[in-house]
C-alpha cells in the first residue's frame, strides 16, 4: 500500500513539476512579447517628430493661454473607441480675445452670413471639448466650415475637410492610434491667428508611425510620415484687421450694387452726352470760323482785285495794288512825289 502511494506521489510530483514548467515557459514568452512591443515604441523619434509619446491611451494636451490670452495648441492621441458619444451644446458661452460677430454679404450680394465663428482647435468629435478657452480661436466661417453658410467639408481650404477624413480613418482603423496636433500662427501681436497648421500620423499598436494622407493638394509629408497641413484664416467676402479682428465687408448687397451701378451708368452717359455736345459745338465753332475765314478772304481778293483793275476816282489814273503800293496808269511804281503832287495820300 505504501508502495503504491510513494508511486502515486512520484507521478503526481512529476507531473505537478511539468504542469509548472510549462506555465514559466508559458509566462517567458508572454514576458518577451511584451519587452519586444515595448522596443518598437521610439521615444526619441516621437519626440523629433512633435509627437505626443505612445502611451496606448487616449491623450489630450492643451497650450496655456499667451500673455495676450490667445490660445497657443493643440495636441491629441486617440483612437476610434475614445471618441465622446455624447452630444455637444448647441452654444458657447466662451468669446476668445479677437473675437467680433459681423455678418456680412457673400457671392452676388444677395445673400448674407456670419463672418467669423469661435473655431475649436482640435474638433469636439475627438476632444469632447466645447466651451474650453484654451482650445477657441476666432476663424473664418470659410476656414472653419468651408463656405460662408453651412458646411462644406470637400473645401480643402476648411478644417473640417480635414476632420470629417481624420474620423473616417479612425473608424476604419478601430485599433490604431491617431496623433493630431492644431497650432495657431499669429503675426506679432495680433490677435487674430493668420494661419492655422494640422499636423498627423497614424500609430499602429506596436507604435509604428504610419502615414496618413487624405487626398489634399495642401499635405506635405515630412521625413518622419507626418502630414502637415497649412491653412489660412480669411474669407474672400472680407478684409481683416487681424491686430484687433476688426473687418469690413467687401461684397456689397444686391440692392445697392444695382443702384451704384445704375447711377454709375447714369453719370458715365451724361459725361458721354456732354463730352459729345462739347465736341460737336467746337466742331461747329471751328466750320463756322473757318467760313468766316474764307468769306473774309474772298472779300479781301475781291476788293483788291477791284483796287488793282480799277483806277481810282479823281486819281489821275494812279491807283494802289494789294500791298497798298502806288503805280502810274501805265502800271509802272510811282514815286511818292509823283503821288503827293496828284493830290493824292501817300
Amino acid at each position: 500500500m505504501k508502495k503504491f502511494v510513494y508511486v502515486s506521489l512520484s507521478i503526481l510530483s512529476a507531473f505537478t513539476l511539468a504542469a509548472c514548467s510549462g506555465h514559466k515557459e508559458e509566462a517567458k514568452v508572454s514576458e518577451a512579447k511584451v519587452e519586444q512591443t515595448q522596443a518598437k515604441f521610439d521615444e526619441k523619434l516621437f519626440k523629433e517628430a512633435g509627437l505626443l509619446p505612445f502611451k496606448n491611451e487616449k491623450q489630450l494636451e492643451l497650450g496655456e493661454l499667451d500673455s495676450k490670452n490667445r490660445a497657443t495648441g493643440a495636441h491629441i492621441q486617440l483612437k476610434d473607441s475614445d471618441e465622446p458619444t455624447e452630444k455637444r451644446a448647441s452654444k458657447l458661452t466662451y468669446d476668445p480675445v479677437g473675437w467680433h460677430n459681423y455678418k456680412f454679404f457673400y457671392g452676388d450680394g444677395r445673400e448674407e452670413a456670419w463672418l467669423m465663428s469661435r473655431g475649436h482647435l482640435i474638433s469636439y468629435q475627438f476632444s469632447g471639448l466645447n466651451d474650453e478657452k484654451r482650445n477657441l480661436v476666432p476663424m473664418t466661417n470659410w476656414l472653419n466650415a468651408g463656405t460662408y453658410y453651412g458646411t462644406d467639408d470637400t473645401n480643402q481650404e476648411s478644417m473640417l475637410y480635414y476632420e470629417n477624413r481624420l474620423d473616417s480613418w479612425l473608424a476604419n482603423h478601430p485599433n490604431y492610434y491617431l496623433d493630431y496636433k492644431v497650432t495657431p500662427i499669429y503675426q506679432k501681436d495680433e490677435l487674430i491667428p493668420r494661419q492655422i497648421e494640422l499636423q498627423y500620423v497614424g500609430i499602429d499598436e506596436n507604435g509604428k508611425l504610419l502615414e496618413i494622407k487624405l487626398g489634399s493638394s495642401k499635405e506635405k509629408v515630412d521625413k518622419y510620415f507626418v502630414t502637415h497641413v497649412i491653412l489660412d484664416n480669411a474669407s474672400a467676402n472680407a478684409e481683416i484687421n487681424y491686430l484687433d479682428g476688426t473687418a469690413k465687408n467687401t461684397v456689397e448687397n444686391e440692392e445697392e450694387k444695382s443702384k451704384k451701378e445704375a447711377e454709375e451708368k447714369a453719370k458715365k452717359e451724361a459725361e458721354e452726352k456732354a463730352k459729345k455736345e462739347a465736341e460737336e459745338k467746337a466742331e461747329a465753332e471751328k466750320k463756322a470760323k473757318e467760313e468766316e475765314e474764307k468769306a473774309r478772304q474772298a472779300e479781301q481778293e475781291k476788293e483788291e482785285s477791284q483796287e488793282s483793275n480799277t483806277p481810282a476816282a479823281n486819281s489821275g489814273g494812279y491807283f494802289r495794288d494789294s500791298r497798298g503800293r502806288w503805280h502810274r496808269p501805265n502800271g509802272k511804281f510811282a514815286s511818292k512825289k509823283e503821288i503827293i503832287a496828284a493830290g493824292l495820300q501817300w
